[in-house]
Order: C-alpha cells, then structure tokens, then sequence
C-alpha cells in the first residue's frame, strides 16, 4: 500500500492571506467577525467574549507563546492579504474571512459554516483516535486578521474524518466597549447546491511551519495562510464517498502542504463549499479531501437544526447545549 500523508506541496503558492480587523466597515465581506451591540442580554450559548488584554483559558504556556507569535504575523500582513485575495474577487474574500487556521505548531485549517461559529473541519485535526480527541477537544483558532477563538469541538466522525465544533470564546479587540452587551456574527461559507467533481476551485489553509521535503531540519517560508487555484479532479472509483478514513474520497490538484488538512474547497464562481482538503496520495502525488455528500450528510445529523438557516446569520437562537458526539470507525 502506498505511504499516505495529509498534505504535501506540488507547485508554489499563489496567494498569501490576512488583514486588520480593526479597519473593517460593518459590512465589508473581508470582516471575520462583527460584534453588535444589543439592548439584551447576551444569550447564554453565546461565546465568552474576553476583553483583552487577558489571559487565555485552556492553553499551554508554550503553545500560548505560538499563538501570539502567529497572531503577530498575521495582523502585520492583514492588509496586503486583503488587496491579493480581492483580486480573486468577493467570493474569495468572503472563503478567507471564514477560514481559521489553528494556534498550536501542528497547524491545521477551518471554515465556519454557520454564522453562530459553527466549524468544520477533519477530524483528526482534533486527534487520530478518540481517546486522542477526547483529551483535547478545545483548541484556540486564528482568523486571518489575528482575531483568536477558541472552539469546542462537538462532533467527530473518524469515519468521515469530518469534526464540527463551535466557537465558545473570543479574544475581543481592544476598541470593542464593554458598557454593552455584545452579540458575534461569524462569516460563514454556503454549502453549494450542486455536487461538481470537476469544478475550478481555490483552497485556503494553514502550511506547517517544518520542511518535510527537506533532509536537514528547517522552516519553511510560507505564509501563515495561502490560497491556491486548482480543479476537482473526481472521485475515487467504487469507494464509498462517505467513507474518508483511509485518504478523502474526493480528488483535487490545488497546491496544498502539511497543515493544509480541513481548508475549504471552494467553487471558484461563487464560493460555495465543495469539499475539504484531507491529504494526499504519494503514489500519484494526487491531493484528496472529503467531498460535499459526505459533509452534507455529517451536517444533516449533527448541526443543530436551530442553527442552520445559512440564509438568515442574524436570527436568534433558542436552543439547549448540543451533546459531545463520538463516532469512531473502529467500533
């Protein structure tokens, strides 16, 4: 059987990506997160909005170290992020406002599909076993602009290799007044209409910081974010698509790299969500992820049905707090 990894580079990169929440209007598609100020309330599934500068909960002093370290590059080249990806057009600024990459040095992306901070990504982003990922099932993500969250992950599907986990607090910017109660409003990318096994796409996501092709221990120079073009290049043949344990069932040739697992593939017309990027095949030097059907079905089951109008990101909720959910292949 051919060695399989998770993510391995092909050609270089097209795009770097970030930007500085701080200047964004209310309504830009380039804003990761808008807080708006209520006269209620906040809701109690509302994220913990921390007011910084404060000290994050559930993080090691190291990888708290990464963080910042992380959250200091982005915010430096949010602004050139901004001016490349809008050359891809709205839709591209829209994928990049609702892609995270994750804080620790593993790397690792996601993509908010539900503006409540509903994210997917693989679910061994969270741990390759469920004991694994029972041990850490909280972890702090960045969006491109430097803004930290951290999620909770709710459901992981190894068989899948699909992970939704929601957002549960947020390092606030500094200019964020704290005399009212405030409600988050995530952008989120759609899931698309229509299954395509051949459509034009791009790919957001996280490259690891290690040189894996190198025989010497060294960095790579990559940015913390990329986006890249390629194409949907089919399915694996007689494979059932919802199985994704083995490799992800879909094909595509955008340039991805160690750390890429969980970024989006998006339908280059209009942003849609197609699929997301799981690894790679060396034998073929074939990128694969995990197709619609099977993230169209993991959400069916697992997103609560309160929280998934996608056409209305503002509608209140009323909901109880969802149940931690394992689903593990191996049973």
């Amino acid at each position: 059987m051919p060695r399989r990894l998770r993510s391995d580079r092909e050609s270089p990169p097209t795009v770097e990506v970030e930007i500085d929440h701080a200047s964004q209007g209310s309504n830009q598609l380039d804003q990761p997160v808008r807080f708006i100020t209520t006269a209620t309330p906040t809701p109690a599934h509302s994220p913990l909005i921390l007011r910084t500068p404060s000290r994050l909960p559930g993080i090691t002093s190291d990888d708290l170290r990464i963080l910042r370290t992380k959250q200091r590059r982005l915010q430096r080249s949010a602004s050139l992020t901004t001016q490349a990806t809008r050359e891809l057009g709205p839709w591209a600024l829209q994928g990049l406002a609702s892609t995270l990459i994750f804080a620790q040095h593993e790397a690792g992306t996601a993509v908010c599909i539900d503006a409540r901070g509903w994210m997917l990504t693989c679910a061994h982003c969270f741990g390759e076993t469920a004991q694994e990922w029972r041990a850490h099932r909280r972890k702090w993500l960045l969006c491109y602009t430097g803004l930290a969250v951290q999620v909770e992950c709710r459901v992981w599907d190894a068989r899948r290799d699909l992970a939704l986990a929601k957002v549960v607090c947020i390092e606030a910017p500094e200019e964020l007044s704290s005399s009212h109660p405030v409600t988050s409003v995530f952008a989120f990318v759609t899931l698309s209409t229509s299954q395509s096994t051949t459509a034009p796409i791009i790919c957001i996501g996280q490259p690891g910081a290690d040189d894996l092709e190198s025989a010497a221990p060294r960095k790579t120079a990559y940015d913390l974010i990329e986006i890249s073009k390629g194409r949907l290049c089919g399915m694996i043949p007689d494979i059932d698509p919802q199985d994704n344990s083995e490799i992800g069932t879909l094909k595509h040739d955008a340039w991805t790299y160690w750390g890429h697992s969980g970024a989006p593939l998006l339908r280059r017309v209009d942003g849609s969500l197609l699929g997301l990027h799981s690894s790679w095949d060396d034998s073929t030097a074939m990128r694969h992820g995990v197709p619609l059907a099977a993230i169209k079905a993991f959400l069916r089951e697992h997103l609560p049905k309160d929280e998934v109008n996608l056409a209305e990101p503002a509608r209140s909720l009323e909901k109880k707090e969802p149940e931690i959910i394992v689903i593990d292949s191996s049973d």
